[in-house]
């Protein structure tokens, strides 16, 4: 199924200012795919998103199984197919088990002690509080000082909120995850996210 937008994984459509950001993108990351092919429909949003991104993903202190471990938990709460099939692999290059991997796709609680160097139970655990119920408790915000500083934890909240964004983009335009490629479970489409009509 094509995605709802226009998908520039190639510069063809593009106007000038669109081929100038393509291009940058394209340099910088080797190619254009995913949440970048849909943001060229707004090259300066596609611009700017990338320059963020490339922080939060290339620049940042946070050591790999950090991130991928914020990431993986922000794809897992949005449902994001497209750049879960990614990530999984990633995470796993980072040294992240496949146990806690299907730990957090199956969103089960998280037992401590299952990455050396990681508190992954209490990182997990404040993601998920996050997205879910808008905050992060008092006990989780403590717990997460105990292992990060005040930068690495601005860090954690800004890379899950990038991923978030990632997130909405993508499911908006429903674009699939590739096929053979490591999966999320599939919502129920037929559920109603509410009660108000489109009209309200």
């Amino acid at each position: 199924m094509s995605p709802r937008l226009p998908y520039f994984d190639q510069p063809e459509g593009l106007d000038p200012e669109g081929c100038r950001v393509y291009d940058q993108i394209h340099q910088s990351r080797g190619h254009v795919v995913g949440v970048f092919a849909l943001l060229l429909n707004s090259p300066s949003l596609a611009e700017y998103t990338a320059q963020l991104g490339g922080y939060l993903r290339f620049e940042t202190q946070l050591p790999p199984p950090v991130k991928e471990l914020v990431i993986l938990t922000t794809l897992r709460e949005h449902l994001c197919q497209f750049e879960w099939a990614a990530h999984e692999t990633a995470a796993r290059t980072a040294g992240i088990p496949v146990s806690l991997i299907e730990q957090i796709k199956a969103k089960a609680p998280i037992a401590p002690g299952q990455l050396a160097g990681v508190n992954a139970a209490v990182l997990i655990h404040s993601i998920r509080e996050l997205i879910e119920q808008k905050r992060i408790s008092d006990a989780s915000y403590r717990a997460l000082t105990a292992d990060f500083s005040a930068r690495e934890i601005t860090d954690i909240v800004a890379l899950a909120g990038y991923y978030a964004m990632v997130s909405c983009i993508l499911n908006a335009a429903e674009l699939a995850a590739p096929a053979n490629r490591p999966h999320l479970p599939e919502p129920d489409r037929h559920a109603s996210p509410s009660n108000r009509t489109l009209t309200e």
